[in-house]
């Protein structure tokens, strides 16, 4: 309810963002973009609303790299 429809995740990853009809972003496909990218919309997240939690693919490169850039926002 916190988010200000600022474009920063949907603009990264429209097929893993989207915006409900109150203009809200959520998660629309879980599997729909990487953990790299969730990171980076949790990064770029104006509020701080996105908490990228684990990554779904256990190969995706630069894991490790990412799980500590995730750790704020979790």
């Amino acid at each position: 309810s916190r988010c200000t429809t600022c474009n920063e995740c949907t603009q990264i990853n429209s097929r893993l963002f989207a915006y409900n009809d109150n203009m809200q972003a959520y998660i629309l496909d879980p599997d729909g973009g990487s953990f790299h990218e969730i990171v980076e919309a949790a990064e770029s997240c104006q509020i701080s609303i996105i908490h990228p939690g684990k990554p779904r693919n256990p190969s995706e490169p630069n894991l490790e790299s990412l799980i500590a850039r995730a750790e704020p926002f979790n």
